[in-house]
């Protein structure tokens, strides 16, 4: 793959997460906390279906590389390539409202 069509599917992916989170954002949603007692870890609807969206695209294009997200765990770790993802960066704030969140 070219360094032009990794940009495009670098873009891609961004605006497929976009697509998979925006929706929840400023509405009513679920969250959980994934940490223990005494500790607050939140993970929301947006930040499942934002990282399931981008692990689908990149398993489709890059089969072979590996992908470690933060909702999901580890897949292929191990790989050549490892794709590291956090849907929602700033979830206390994405359930807040307040547009100061983002995707790695």
């Amino acid at each position: 793959m070219s360094a032009v069509d990794f940009e495009s599917f670098v873009r891609d992916l961004a605006r497929l997460s976009g697509e998979a989170i925006l929706p929840f954002f400023r509405s009513s949603i679920g969250v959980e906390n994934k940490a223990g007692l005494g500790h607050f870890d939140p993970v929301t609807e947006g930040d499942r279906a934002g990282e399931a969206a981008m692990r689908q695209l990149i398993k489709r294009t890059f089969p072979e590389h590996g992908i470690v997200g933060e909702e999901y765990g580890e897949e292929n770790a191990g790989a050549e390539h490892v794709w590291v993802l956090d849907p929602i960066d700033g979830t206390k704030a994405f359930i807040a409202g307040i547009p100061v969140w983002g995707t790695l």
